[in-house]
Order: structure tokens, then sequence, then C-alpha cells
């Protein structure tokens, strides 16, 4: 419990993102995006301006245990605000469950306040354009030119993303009255959650004109995200004009959201009310572009680069004072952040299935050998440690040796695996990288580290 100050200093800007995407603030001007243009062939673009306002209260964990049955909670008052522009093209490329759509991005500020903590984050300004993605997991949003950071998706990721909004679309030749429902899957979709176990959302035909349709949704859904239980209200608005365009033809949408989601092992829990407010309209292009890589590589706020050409599924992530980065795959979710070390957890299917810690060394001109880093390590688990699995040492191109060893043991009556990486640069530069996964887990967390381990890298660029 005396811990949790500190923690809650640390874990505000990443907590946030629990709150439809509230996690971090961004303004940028499209105009200073550096990148080639080539033509495609669309005509038409969609502008939208989404306001989203989130109160209530968040709910964390006091501990940080890998694994607890019993969490004392401490809660948090929270009040956030934020709004986003952007063109979006007309037509998308690819097909199906690969298409892609480009968003430019001209305005997106958030502001949140947890208990006495404000946030406001900034992103580079050459990051305006976006390019999302759907998978089986949600929606992906990258740049071609790098990665983007966690809290920076979290901030995109928004309810009742415009990509969806084709879902609600009124049936044709129906009059005032008329209602249907819409399937779970895009249920879930619509509310940025894994699962709907019950319930739904139910559209209602208000008004019906030569210009549109007037449309009331409502709904109660029981569900689930990351493994959390959540327990989601809907009431709001939306009309759909008769013009044609990509947005689903939604031209403005107010939603009013009331969830009470409970604390999960990466994220606090929340008790809260969203109000989305949605505008979009259409314009022709006289030029239609989309925009692609260009030659020189996106700097973060860092002094690093962040390590493109971008790609749909992966993120960023970088050491406040520059001395590593990474790129990871999404199903690792940070869930501490500082100087001292970075802690992300691994989630597959709702399930935690291991906790990755990297922590960096002093420079050192001595080579530890492997044998002392066994001995290291064997010290360091104490009772926990069971006995050796496995001890190999290899070298990357870019000179950075690394030791890999695999031990096994025992923490609270359950069975765990230990994978301990040292990584070492020709001058001297070290990070500590250790894996700890549940052993009934290991066949599903296959290879994880080895792929997490070639993201990493802390050479001087």
């Amino acid at each position: 419990m005396g811990d949790f100050p500190r923690q809650l200093s640390r874990l505000t800007h990443i907590f946030l993102l629990i709150l439809f995407g509230l996690s971090e603030s961004v303004y940028f001007h499209s105009s200073q995006v550096l990148a080639d243009e080539q033509e495609v062939s669309h005509d038409t673009s969609s502008t939208f301006e989404i306001e989203l306002s989130v109160r209530g209260k968040l709910k964390f964990p006091a501990g940080r245990d890998l694994r607890s049955d019993s969490l004392e909670i401490i809660e948090q008052p929270v009040h956030a605000h934020s709004n986003l522009s952007y063109q979006q093209n007309a037509c998308f490329e690819g097909s199906g469950q690969n298409s892609i759509v480009i968003r430019r991005y001209n305005h997106a500020v958030a502001k949140a306040v947890i208990g006495e903590d404000c946030v406001n984050t900034q992103l580079p300004r050459n990051e305006g354009t976006i390019h999302v993605c759907r998978d089986d997991k949600g929606l992906n949003f990258w740049f071609r030119e790098g990665f983007l950071t966690q809290p920076e998706v979290d901030l995109l990721t928004v309810a009742f993303d415009p990509f969806y909004l084709s879902a609600l679309v009124p049936p044709r030749n129906q009059t005032h009255g008329a209602q249907w429902e819409l399937n779970q899957a895009v249920t879930a979709d619509l509310l940025c959650i894994d699962t709907v176990h019950s319930g739904g959302l139910k559209a209602t035909i208000k008004e019906r004109t030569a210009k549109g349709t007037a449309v009331q949704l409502q709904g109660e859904i029981e569900g689930a995200i990351n493994g959390a239980p959540t327990s989601i209200t809907v009431e709001g608005n939306y009309d759909w004009a008769t013009r044609d365009n990509s947005a689903g033809n939604v031209s403005m949408l107010h939603v009013v959201i009331k969830e009470s989601r409970d604390v999960t092992y990466i994220a606090p829990g929340i008790d809260v009310e969203a109000v989305i407010e949605m505008s979009c309209r259409s314009q022709k292009m006289s030029r239609p572009r989309v925009v692609t890589a260009s030659s020189s590589g996106v700097v973060s706020r860092y002094s690093r680069s962040r390590r493109g050409p971008g790609k749909p599924g992966f993120r960023w992530a970088c050491d406040p004072y520059d001395r590593y980065d990474v790129v990871y795959e999404k199903n690792w979710k940070i869930i501490e952040e500082g100087g001292e070390y970075l802690m992300m957890r691994f989630v597959d299917q709702g399930a935690l299935v291991g906790q990755v810690t990297l922590t960096p060394l002093p420079p050192q001109s001595e080579v530890l050998t492997l044998s002392d880093f066994e001995n290291d390590i064997e010290e360091t688990l104490g009772e926990q440690f069971g006995h050796l699995v496995s001890a190999s040492t290899f070298s990357r191109d870019d000179g950075t040796t690394i030791m890999r060893v695999a031990s096994v043991g025992e923490a609270d009556n359950l069975p765990f695996h230990w994978i301990h990486y040292h990584l070492r640069t020709v001058g001297g530069r070290r990070l500590s990288i250790a894996f700890v996964v549940e052993s009934r887990h290991l066949a599903r967390f296959s290879g994880a580290d080895r792929q997490y381990v070639d993201g990493v890298d802390l050479t001087l660029e």
C-alpha cells in the first residue's frame, strides 16, 4: 500500500488508455508530414470532427502482483476531454479484412485529470498521416515512416470509430418506428471491447426524409475486454445521410456510454460516463492523393528514430534517456514505464500469459561470462529457483552480444518459467530483459521472448 503513490505518479498517463482512447494528447499539422505522394483512384474524402468527454472514477489495484485473487482497490476521480479532426480517404486500399484507409489528422488534443495529476502529451508534428486497418483484435494504426507508441494508438482508438459506421445503415423501405438489432460482433467493434456475452444494441427509425434518416440507438451489454468483465449502457442518436461517402453515410452522431469495468492485470477498472459527438462532411478532391513512405525516417521526441517503415500490429517504446528502444507486437501491454525499468504484460485472448521487465544496466567494459550470468540469475531468484533449462550466447549483425538463460522454479506454489537475457553492445552499453511465464502458458507463449528481443535496440544511432 505504501508504494501506491509512486506507482500512481508513474502510471497515470499509461492507465488513461482505458478511457476510450484518452491515454495521451496530440497536436500536429498535416502540412508538416514528410512523405512522397502518389495518385489513387478516388475523388472524394470525408472530414470528421470528434469530441469525447469522460467523467467518473478509476479503480486502481494497490499492488502490482502478477497474480492475485483478491485485489485491494484504490479509487481516483477522473475527468478527460479530447478533440479529433481528420480527413479520411473515401476509398479503401485492399479489400475485406485487408482494407486500409488513410487519415490525415489536422488536430488531435486530449487533456485528462486523475486525482491531482494532469496529462497533456504531444505527438511529433510529422505524424499527421495515419494508416488504419482492422484485424480480429480491432483496429491497427500506423504510419509508413515508423511506429506509433501505445499511448498514441490509444488516443486514436475511440468508440464508434468511423471505420465501422457502415454497420449502422438503416433497412431499406422502412418507416417511422421500425427497429433492428446490430449483431454482437459489430457491437463489440463499435464499443472497443473484445466480446459481447449478452445484450446488444437496438436501432429505431425516428424520422425519414428525402435528405436522410434520423435513428435512435440504445442498448445494454455485458462483455469483456482484455479479460476484464464490463457492463455498458448506450443511449444516442445519429443521422444517416443519403449522400454517398465512405463514412457509412453517418453525418452526425451523439452517444452517451456508461461503463463499469472490473480491475484487471493490465489496466484499472472504471465507472465512467463518456459522451461522444461526431460530425462528418464530404467534399470533392481535385487531386486525389495517398501518402506513402519517404526516404527520411520520422524522429521521435527522443533522439532516436521510430525504426520505420511501419506496419500494422506493432508498436514502439523508447527509454526516456535514449538508452534503448523496442518495436513490439501489440499483445504486449505497458504496465509501468520509467527511467529505472519498463514492465509489460503479454495478453492473448484475455488471458495473462507472461510478463517482461527491461532494466538498463550501467555501462561496463568488462565482459560478463555466461557462467557468471547463470550464477547471478540463481542468486536473484533465490528460493524460487528450481533448475536450469538452457543457456546460450549469440551475436547480432550490429555487434550486440546476447546471453539467454532459461530456468524453472516455483512462486506462490505455482510453477513458473523464467527467461533472462543480457544484451551488451561493443561499446559496453547493457540491458537486462527478464521474462516470467506461468508454466501452464508456456506453449501459448511459444517463442514470444525471442521475437520481443529481436525488436530491442540499444546501439547508438
